[in-house]
C-alpha cells in the first residue's frame, strides 16, 4: 500500500465527507502531523479547512464541482479536486433538510 500524506484541510474534508479509510490520517493530521513534523506537536500547527482560494466553507457543502464562470476564466481557475459534497443538491436550494445538513456540516468543520 502506498502511503499518501494529505495536508490537514484535505484530511478533514475527506473525513467529514465520509470517505473510507480516512480515520487514521485524520487523527494524525488533527494532532499536529508528528509523522511529518517530528519535533512539533499539536500546539505548533495551524489547521484550516478553507483558504483564500475562492472556495468558501459554504461552497464546500453546496457544490460537488467548482462553478467559476462569472470571473471570465471559463472555469479553468482553481482546483478541480475540492473534496466537497453538495449534500444532495448542487448549488443554492430551498430544501429545508439539505440546508440543515449543510449547516450541520459547516458547524462540524468549524468545531474541528
Amino acid at each position: 500500500m502506498v502511503r499518501v500524506e494529505w495536508k490537514v484541510s484535505d484530511s478533514v474534508r475527506r473525513f467529514i465527507k465520509g470517505n473510507q479509510w480516512t480515520n487514521g490520517e485524520f487523527a494524525m493530521r488533527i494532532c499536529g502531523s508528528e509523522d511529518l513534523y517530528h519535533k512539533r506537536g499539536p500546539c505548533n500547527s495551524i489547521n484550516f479547512v478553507t483558504i483564500h482560494d475562492g472556495f468558501t466553507l459554504a461552497d464546500l457543502v453546496s457544490y460537488n464541482t467548482k462553478h467559476n464562470m462569472a470571473n471570465g476564466e471559463n472555469n479553468r481557475d482553481g482546483s478541480d479536486d475540492n473534496i466537497s459534497w453538495n449534500c444532495g443538491v448542487e448549488g443554492p436550494t430551498t430544501y429545508k433538510k439539505i440546508l440543515q445538513l449543510r449547516d450541520r456540516q459547516m458547524r462540524t468543520f468549524i468545531w474541528l
